[in-house]
């Protein structure tokens, strides 16, 4: 088990990082869900089709035209397979940056099987390739993500300290810019701006009626309760986009909560 300590110091936490790389991140064997990041290219016409039967049976309205294209406009892809090294998740990955500013990492269709919901592997995997981008490049880092159920909102609020937008404060004006610039320049029209939100017209995907439910423990959350009034349409398939800082802030709280 890797044991450093955990400061403030920028050194420090490019020292973290770079452990957990020369480890394959928090990669481990023999633990339920096996997560691999892989070129998007490198995928085999049988892994592509069991990626979308899991996508279709997991949305309504969903396409196969347009998952292909989400797909192929990716640089990587997190792959999660069982024992059987059958296909049970997967996250498509797309990092955009400005020369010398800043990175944002670009989450596509993403989904887990029900069956393996409480497990990690995606969130190990994620971290991992985040601070790969981090150390890589020398800049900023961001998640920017979009989002039209709780869960995924969750994952951004629990391991990301840094993030926008919250409950408990306004989202500063250099990352309300840079969302703004990303969901203009990716979305067009569909970016509603004073809302935050995705709106799409015509036929919108949607969560299936399984996934599409808030269990009552967690209304009260702070964070669901935040989600579900932002997004009140998040079950006709509105999205919010979001904006989270991998800082040192996130090694220093993935690294306790993983390590």
């Amino acid at each position: 088990m890797l044991r450093v300590a955990v400061t403030s110091s920028r050194a420090q936490h490019q020292t973290v990082s770079r452990a957990l790389l020369r480890q394959r991140g928090f990669f481990r064997t023999g633990r339920g869900l096996q997560a691999r990041v892989r070129r998007v290219a490198s995928l085999r016409p049988v892994e592509v089709e069991a990626m979308w039967r899991l996508f279709a049976a997991s949305y309504d309205g969903a396409r196969r035209g347009d998952f292909d294209r989400d797909l192929a406009e990716k640089h990587h892809v997190i792959v999660l397979k069982d024992a059987q090294r059958e296909v049970m998740g997967f996250s498509t990955l797309l990092a955009l940056e400005e020369p010398g500013q800043w990175c944002a990492v670009f989450s596509g269709d993403t989904i887990v099987a029900p069956g393996f919901w409480g497990q990690t592997a995606l969130q190990r995997a994620f971290i991992w390739y985040l601070m790969a981008q981090r150390l890589k490049r020398g800049l900023p880092v961001f998640w920017f993500l979009i989002t039209k159920g709780y869960r995924t909102y969750l994952l951004l609020s629990r391991y990301f300290p840094t993030h926008w937008p919250r409950h408990d404060a306004p989202t500063p004006p250099f990352e309300r810019a840079l969302l703004d610039r990303l969901c203009r320049e990716k979305f067009g029209p569909a970016w509603d701006a004073e809302a935050g939100l995705l709106r799409f017209e015509g036929d919108v995907v949607r969560l299936s009626a399984d996934l599409a439910d808030v269990p009552p423990r967690l209304l009260k959350d702070p964070d669901v309760a935040f989600f579900l009034a932002k997004n009140p349409r998040w079950r006709d398939g509105d999205e919010l986009c979001c904006l989270a800082a991998a800082d040192d802030l996130f090694v220093q709280k993935t690294t306790r909560t993983f390590l």
